[in-house]
């Protein structure tokens, strides 16, 4: 029973530790890729969505690379890393700051447990741009995938594999 009780007590601490939804990169163009990944509250109203938590990619990735994050505050460990999270938080009384968590700060709980991915900036090595994801002006939508293409057809996808609720998401960039 003892053991039975530790193992339930540090199950719980990870489940409300962690984000629940990871994301997976896959770069399968020619092209090394920059990019922002932003988390919102999917449940708020659409004016604001916040808490709003974005990061930047502090390296490119590079062709044929992919690249998964599980939590904001584990994106350090990443290749290519995301060091530093800003977040936006102030319409719901707390304080905006920026994370750096490769150097030991952490995101709170308050944060991670209620916001999921909702979009991604990318921006390619040959200047071109996109944006991937759900806007906040459609909270809940729970749409199954989004794609786009720039001037040269570079192309990408947001896809989920499974259902949204699941949070597997992978963005494809071909």
């Amino acid at each position: 029973m003892k053991k039975l009780s530790l193992f339930l007590l540090l199950l719980i601490g990870t489940f409300a530790y962690s984000q629940i939804y990871p994301i997976t990169i896959y770069n399968f163009s020619t092209h090394n890729v920059n990019y922002r990944l932003v988390g919102t509250n999917d449940n708020t109203q659409p004016i604001d969505c916040q808490p709003i938590v974005e990061g930047y990619s502090a390296i490119p990735l590079t062709p044929s690379n992919s690249v998964s994050y599980n939590q904001y505050n584990t994106s350090h460990l990443g290749n290519p890393p995301i060091y530093e999270w800003n977040v936006i938080s102030d319409a719901i009384s707390i304080p905006s700051q920026v994370y750096n968590v490769s150097a030991g700060a952490v995101i709170p709980s308050i944060i991670t447990h209620t916001t999921t991915w909702q979009s991604i900036d990318l921006k390619f090595d040959n200047g071109e741009f996109l944006q991937l994801g759900r806007d906040c002006g459609f909270v809940n939508s729970n749409q199954g995938g989004f794609s786009g293409s720039t001037p040269s057809n570079i192309t990408a996808t947001w896809n989920y594999i499974g259902t949204p609720g699941n949070g597997n998401v992978i963005v494809f960039i071909n």
